[in-house]
């Protein structure tokens, strides 16, 4: 009797393991959606805020889409001045970057893609990645729930298992009633380097998207917020000719 009480106890460890598994990797699918949409076109403005005091905006202007199974994006600087002209391209795991200063495009190395873009807080890889979703990187381990700002919240580990994937870990809170990220830790060396919260989320052509993010950084007095002023899925504005290395030349 003890011996078929043990196996059942295993059974159903086994069994709520798996489960929760599974439900780790649906909970990243479902709120992976508002980002892997295809042919996107946005303008957004950036501020970074250091010790407190608003730097000058930035605006963006950014195209993405999916083609053959590859990801491409596609960021331009629009202002202020010193800015105007930089862009970066994304294909895959593969960055280019068209400094405005110099006017050359230069690719950069995996380890590089982890720099500050534009002097935000945020990185080119989290410039560029906006097309892919977290899933494709990362393996999901659910790690309870948690309230956050208010909202309750799966707490979600991803743990990074493609080369590609620019951080070791992050730890992901989706909001449990519409699945949407309400806020991601990252991680470096086992501590928090910065945590993005995600908010003014809006249904625009049936996708539930955030129009603030802000990024802050745990390492310096700086954070940065990033406004979407426009977003359009399934633009006409995308053209595959713009995701070549020939086109980010001619960027001016």
């Amino acid at each position: 009797m003890k011996r078929i009480f043990l196996l059942t106890a295993l059974l159903v460890a086994a069994s709520a393991s798996y489960v929760c598994a599974e439900t780790a990797r649906d909970i990243v699918d479902k709120a992976d959606e508002a980002f892997k949409i295809n042919r996107v076109y946005s303008i957004s403005s950036l501020t970074v805020y250091k010790s407190g005091k608003a730097q000058p905006a930035q605006v963006i202007e950014g195209y993405t889409m999916e083609r053959n199974g590859k990801s491409y994006s596609l960021t331009i600087y629009k202002a202020p001045r010193r800015m105007k002209g930089t862009a970066m391209l994304m294909i895959d795991n593969d960055l280019w970057v068209r400094f405005a200063s110099t006017g050359r495009v230069r690719k950069l190395s995996s380890s590089a893609k982890k720099n500050s873009a534009g002097g935000s807080d945020f990185s080119y890889a989290d410039m560029g990645e906006n097309g892919q979703g977290l899933a494709e990187k990362y393996t999901p381990s659910l790690r309870g729930e948690e309230k956050i700002d208010g909202v309750s919240c799966f707490k979600v580990e991803l743990t990074a298992v493609s080369p590609g994937a620019p951080y070791e870990k992050l730890m992901v809170f989706v909001s449990k009633d519409d699945y949407r990220y309400i806020r991601i830790d990252y991680y470096e060396n086992n501590a928090t380097i910065k945590t993005m919260k995600l908010s003014d989320y809006r249904v625009k052509d049936g996708i539930n998207y955030p129009f603030k993010v802000v990024m802050e950084s745990h390492v310096k007095d700086s954070r940065t917020v990033i406004l979407t002023k426009q977003f359009e899925r399934n633009s006409s504005k995308i053209k595959d000719r713009y995701f070549t290395t020939g086109y980010l030349q001619s960027i001016r």
